[in-house]
């Protein structure tokens, strides 16, 4: 019994080093992003599955209690094309770009807002954290104005950020709340609501906060040189390799690359495209030396 006592102490000693060497390595990565806005996007995937979620919470919740400013924008793909479809809506896309008519934007207003952005915002609350839910359409938190695909091809109600009501996302900051935005925005005319990918909100809302990193959480491990060939994953690369590699990445890529391209053009200090599914997917990549997923810098 003995024996057996010892080695559980030494194994619990050993935790507690392992514990100990993991807030060391971290500390300078809090001294660094403390105070500073952090913006995650959160893709529709990730919100689907309830124990992929949970984690991301703790993620963010853990972020928060260090001192790291929370901006959330989170998609909801795979919920609308759902919801489309059980309403005997044709889910149609574009250039990687839904179309949208009048029905399925009261669809999209429905599920982004009324359904998805209300549980992620409960479920952040139930960690901890003080999260705020919004869309793009309160109180002209985000511009837009429509766009057509190629070709002058027509999306319907679809939209391109303008501009972002910055002052609104600064007071809710400076208060510890956690805005947590669903990619619904108003037409800058004030004709109508207007569905923008949630990708390309990402990028005009970092770059406006100059957001010290922009990062997405996605279903794949990151950018790869090839797509489908795990060996290619790019861990690091910068943003005029980026631009080169652009025309020829994938269209549901696509949007997250421009993003990317446009918040570090406009000073955000680093992007990142993780894969949710990883555990703790957040934290490995903000307090870890090595950090997972495709790092990209100016």
């Amino acid at each position: 019994m003995t024996r057996v006592g010892e080695a559980e102490a030494g194994a619990l000693q050993t935790e507690a080093y392992e514990k100990a060497r993991i807030l060391t390595e971290a500390l300078p990565y809090i001294r660094l992003y403390s105070g500073k806005t952090v913006v995650v996007k959160i893709g529709g995937a990730a919100l689907d599955d309830p124990a992929m979620a949970a984690r991301v919470a703790q993620d963010l919740t853990l972020m928060d209690l260090v001192g790291i400013r929370l901006i959330v924008i989170h998609g909801g793909g795979p919920q609308v094309s759902q919801a489309m479809t059980e309403a005997g809506i044709v889910p149609r896309f574009i250039d990687g770009l839904r179309v949208t008519d009048d029905a399925s934007m009261e669809v999209v207003r429905r599920v982004l807002i009324g359904s998805i952005n209300n549980a992620l915002v409960a479920r952040l609350c139930e960690s901890g954290l003080k999260a705020v839910g919004l869309s793009g359409t309160d109180a002209g938190l985000i511009r837009a104005e429509p766009v057509t695909g190629q070709a002058g091809r027509d999306l319907g109600r679809v939209g391109r950020v303008v501009g972002v009501n910055t002052a609104l996302l600064s007071s809710l900051l400076k208060d510890g709340y956690t805005p947590v935005i669903a990619s619904v925005a108003m037409d800058r005319d004030g004709s109508g609501a207007l569905n923008i990918n949630a990708d390309a909100v990402a990028g005009p809302v970092a770059a406006t906060m100059t957001a010290a990193k922009l990062i997405f959480l996605t279903n794949v491990e990151g950018l790869y040189r090839d797509f489908g060939d795990s060996q290619s994953l790019i861990p690091e690369l910068t943003l005029a390799e980026l631009a080169a590699m652009s025309l020829g990445i994938s269209t549901g890529m696509g949007p997250k690359v421009a993003s990317v391209i446009h918040a570090l053009g406009s000073g955000v200090g680093k992007a990142h495209i993780l894969d949710g599914r990883v555990e703790h997917a957040l934290l490995l990549e903000i307090f870890t030396e090595k950090g997972i997923g495709t790092q990209v810098i100016a």
